[in-house]
């Protein structure tokens, strides 16, 4: 089961700095991340190599961190192919919390970090697609 961590932020010079401080020094590598302000605070997601280890170092700094349950899809890196993932999940029920991407392969992939609702439905009906889910190793290793 995959996790990324959701850090809430104070909207200030200096803060973000301070999170990724912590996670380096423990030598957890960032393979993605998302930030959403709404004013004077905000929320960081990390997608980190390890991360219930950078729960424990930002838990242990003070920091407001949670780690929450995701899937990563494997897609195209095509016009349409986010539309067509986003389609499957809706048609089967399937709310979308939290979403972001990154390419992947030299512009021939994007992996897409989904947090839902219903993860076995959302398990099922991508399987019953050509969209691929990455395991936890292979997303921990990109």
């Amino acid at each position: 089961m995959a996790h990324h961590l959701s850090v809430f932020v104070v909207n200030e010079p200096g803060k973000l700095e301070k999170i990724t401080r912590v996670l380096a020094d423990r030598g957890l590598n960032i393979r993605a991340f998302s930030l959403s302000s709404a004013g004077e605070f905000g929320v960081l997601r990390i997608l980190a190599s390890d991360p219930e280890k950078g729960y424990a170092a930002l838990k242990e700094n003070h920091f407001t961190v949670t780690m929450r349950r995701i899937l990563v899809a494997l897609i195209d890196d095509r016009p349409g192919a986010l539309h067509d993932l986003l389609v499957t999940l809706s048609s089967n029920r399937v709310n979308v919390e939290d979403c972001y991407g990154f390419v992947l392969e030299g512009g021939k992939k994007a992996a897409i970090v989904v947090e839902v609702e219903k993860f076995p439905e959302a398990e099922r009906a991508l399987a019953a697609t050509r969209i691929h889910l990455i395991s936890d190793d292979e997303i921990y290793g990109l």
